[in-house]
């Protein structure tokens, strides 16, 4: 009977440590945010092990990388990103050729 009681209270204490030695979520933002000076425009909030990604970044590799960067981190169980990636800005149209006719046209008016 002695060693069922030593043998649960072992197992009680065993689950305490473990339990109290999971990173915080205040010290898991911590870590993200050093992670993330790297992405601007990205934010994060971690609640229970999970990180929220939010912002704009340019194109999907920074987006993948900013996910890259934070799933490393000690204590994070899952990352859920919703970052946005910019709609690419078409170059502007090339000038427009000087019109040949005008030049002509305005000659033959003079």
């Amino acid at each position: 009977m002695k060693c069922k009681t030593f043998l649960m209270a072992g197992m009680m204490f065993l689950a305490v440590c473990l339990f109290a030695c999971s990173p915080s979520d205040s010290s898991v933002q911590q870590s993200v945010n050093e992670k993330l000076t790297a992405s601007p425009g990205v934010t994060a909030e971690v609640k229970e092990g999970v990180v929220t990604l939010n912002g704009e970044v340019a194109d999907d590799a920074a987006k993948t990388a900013a996910e890259d960067a934070v799933k490393g981190v000690s204590g994070v169980k899952s990352v859920t990103n919703n970052i946005m990636v910019q709609a690419a800005v078409p170059p502007p149209p090339p000038p427009a050729a000087p019109d040949s006719t005008m030049k002509t046209d305005s000659a033959a008016m003079k």
